[in-house]
């Protein structure tokens, strides 16, 4: 590859900034996971373990994270070179930690097109002809040429919106996406409270905290793991998304904004999902199934269902596809900026293989597991716990909050700040990954 590499963008506004970030963490992480998790582990009072340990450990981790990628104004090569003092190293462990990254958009892909399959079976009342929780059967089992068409058509659109650029493209789609997907889940609620008898008495499970469940250490290592995975804190998307805001731009209210509308989001997503389920008297602990079969079965049992259920899969694509475009635009952004290489090649190189291996994981089943394992599992956690290390005790949370996070901002954080980072948040975020690897606690 050739070495055309034009003047490095930046976000193009500090709207665009936030809603480019949120985009980055809002996923199928707050849509699906975050809902069946409330219903899981008592109601509100996951919602508050979840609130502790975002405040507690991942609003500073990511705020560390964002402001070396503001410094360093480089992805994850350009970082660990920096880090490490050595470019031969730096290349190496970016690069791995880069492409360990990108490889959940191999199954990561297919599922943000089944949004788009049942926006389809919505419009045209497949719930008619087969029962609800028969439609993602189908859609896996019977419908494979559609979902290849629709993977195709979804990472197409991702790889034009990437080699648009930063605000043309990232910045471009999360200003329509990301406040449409708070405004689609607000118009469901308001409905919701209209529509469905019984109502109150699911939002009486979803708001009604079992308080007794804070004394089970399960629900606050579950809490930490959804509150980091949800931001996105340490594989090197906070850092590749915070290095596009300018040295002399704000970090610090930005990225307590972006943990704001991440949270707003999974909290919205749970008022949306959990009440009518337990008002319709379904399960609302129904794990991996709660938005593809349970939703639509209570969606098929009010008035307008169908019509709810488009827009409740439209803010689902929305929320999947920006995530997706930040797990790509990791490895653009740290080999662009790491090797010197032209955005629109690496976009094209990048958008390949990622397109080839996303179709493979359509009709391969066992594709799909190792990718969701791989890459979801064991790549992010591996990376993310390693980042955190790495980012605060070797490079040093002081430089960082110092030359980096302070400046520019509208919040300057004091020296209190790099203890509680690396004798708190630091240590408790590695016991947990640590133990989601091999269980000890």
């Amino acid at each position: 590859m050739s070495s055309d590499v034009v003047v490095r963008e930046s976000w193009g506004s500090r709207f665009g900034t936030i809603m480019s970030m949120a985009g980055m963490a809002i996923g199928l992480g707050n849509v699906w996971r975050f809902p069946y998790l409330v219903g899981a582990y008592g109601g509100g009072a996951f919602v508050f373990a979840y609130l502790v340990c975002l405040i507690v450990i991942v609003i500073p981790l990511a705020l560390v994270e964002a402001g070396l990628g503001k410094g360093i104004q480089g992805g994850n090569l350009d970082a660990w070179s920096e880090i490490l003092r050595s470019k031969t190293g730096g290349k190496i462990v970016g690069s791995v930690f880069s492409i360990s990254y990108a490889t959940m958009n191999f199954f990561y892909m297919s599922v943000t097109a089944g949004a788009i399959y049942f926006m389809y079976s919505f419009a045209t009342d497949m719930k008619s002809k087969m029962a609800p929780e028969e439609i993602y059967n189908f859609m896996q089992t019977d419908q494979t040429g559609i979902m290849l068409f629709l993977t195709a058509l979804v990472t197409i659109f991702m790889i034009v919106l990437l080699y648009l650029g930063i605000v043309k493209g990232i910045e471009a789609a999360s200003k329509v996406m990301i406040p449409g997907i708070c405004v689609i889940f607000l118009i469901i609620i308001g409905f919701s409270i209209v529509a469905i008898p019984n109502i109150t008495e699911g939002y009486n499970y979803y708001l009604n905290p079992n308080w007794s469940q804070l004394a089970n250490f399960e629900i606050w290592k579950v809490a930490l793991g959804q509150a980091l995975f949800s931001v996105g804190v340490g594989p090197g998307c906070v850092l590749v998304y915070g290095s596009h805001i300018k040295k002399y731009e704000d970090i610090t209210l930005s990225m307590l904004n972006v943990c704001a509308v991440d949270t707003a989001a999974a909290i919205l997503a749970g008022f949306t999902i959990i009440p009518t389920c337990v008002a319709l008297g379904l399960n609302p602990e129904s794990g991996a199934g709660l938005i593809f079969i349970v939703l639509p079965k209570a969606l098929s049992m009010i008035p307008f269902g169908n019509l709810m259920g488009i827009l409740a899969m439209a803010a689902i694509f929305f929320a999947a596809f920006t995530s997706a475009m930040a797990q790509m635009e990791v490895a653009v952004t740290s080999f662009t900026d790491g090797l010197n290489w032209s955005r629109k090649k690496v976009v094209l190189v990048a958008g390949i293989i990622t397109l080839a291996m996303a179709l493979v994981c359509v009709v391969n089943q066992s594709q799909f597991d190792f990718w969701n394992n791989f890459a979801g599992n064991y790549g992010f956690i591996v990376t993310a716990g390693l980042g955190a290390i790495f980012f605060n005790y070797v490079y040093g949370t002081k430089r960082i909050r110092e030359n980096y996070m302070n400046v520019g901002s509208d919040i300057q954080v004091g020296a209190w700040f790099d203890p509680w980072v690396k004798f708190v948040a630091v240590p408790l975020m590695v016991i947990i990954m640590a133990d989601s690897l091999f269980p000890f606690l």
